[in-house]
């Protein structure tokens, strides 16, 4: 669920500044897409949390399912959820979900088990065709370093979303 304080915010409300134009473009651009994701990276404070929540409430609004989530929801639901019955569909809804924004990929330590969560996840959305879209405040260059024993694989799987989106 896209946090309160970004519900129903638009692109029109979206305060882009010169140096964020094309970031924006781009992400209005992939609300009529399916398929094409997108890794959007920038330092803290640049907006990328609100404009992945845009671009989610975006998406409903064109009627597109979309399920919003930090990492930090997505580990925790994956990786230390005590009822496996519950573990299986949250999954599940993760895996089929036609929209997936993943907010704050860096807020949650990206443990090997954790690392190989995420690897699993974008291998069968790509496989499904499904449109995925990752926020972190740690450049694609990074990742290796920051995933224990699977950042290479991480960064290959994150480097094929089909764009790559920079705030400044």
């Amino acid at each position: 669920m896209v946090p309160m304080k970004y519900k129903g915010l638009g692109f029109e409300r979206y305060d882009s500044d010169a140096y964020n134009k094309e970031a924006v473009a781009t992400m209005k651009g992939l609300v009529a897409e399916t398929e094409k994701g997108a890794f959007v990276y920038g330092p803290p404070g640049t907006g990328k949390s609100m404009l992945v929540a845009v671009f989610a409430n975006e998406k409903e609004k064109a009627g597109t399912d979309t399920l919003f989530l930090t990492a930090a929801e997505l580990f925790s639901e994956t990786l230390g959820a005590a009822n496996e019955t519950a573990r299986i569909k949250f999954c599940e809804k993760a895996e089929s979900a036609p929209c997936l924004v993943l907010d704050d990929l860096d807020a949650a330590h990206l443990n090997q088990e954790a690392g190989e969560t995420l690897i699993g996840l974008l291998k069968v959305r790509e496989g499904k065709k499904l449109q995925t879209i990752v926020a972190s405040k740690f450049p694609l260059a990074d990742v290796p370093a920051k995933t224990e024993g699977v950042g290479e694989e991480l960064h290959e799987m994150l480097k094929d979303l089909s764009a790559h989106v920079v705030l400044k």
